[in-house]
């Protein structure tokens, strides 16, 4: 379980990720009634990842009990996946969790 404070440490770390990223396909959906949706938009990060934020509970093999936006990170060798901070901001995380001991101070 990842506590609240980290959480919202994690979520500024993402945003300033996509903040500034290219959209690079776009996905539009008009009905019969004129609504327009959004299936997919696919973004460029400044470090030239790839990711793709869409709507994870429209998928058939989708697991989420109710819709959700998700965002996915393409990787060079494994394709799409779903971001996961254990995964895409690992060490990020394990700065925010170390548990902080103060040095001695030499010759105490």
């Amino acid at each position: 379980m990842i506590p609240a404070p980290v959480q919202r440490a994690l979520e500024r770390l993402v945003e300033e990720d996509l903040r500034g990223a290219t959209i690079t396909s776009f996905t539009a959906n008009v009905d019969a009634a004129g609504r327009i949706t959004v299936e997919e938009i696919l973004l460029r990060r400044q470090d030239r990842k790839e990711v793709s934020i869409g709507l994870v509970g429209m998928r058939p093999e989708s697991d989420h009990r109710k819709p959700a936006i998700v965002v996915e990170l393409f990787t060079q060798g494994t394709g799409w996946q779903e971001m996961t901070v254990e995964r895409d901001y690992q060490e990020e995380l394990q700065d925010l969790t170390r548990v902080w001991h103060p040095e001695p101070e030499p010759g105490l």
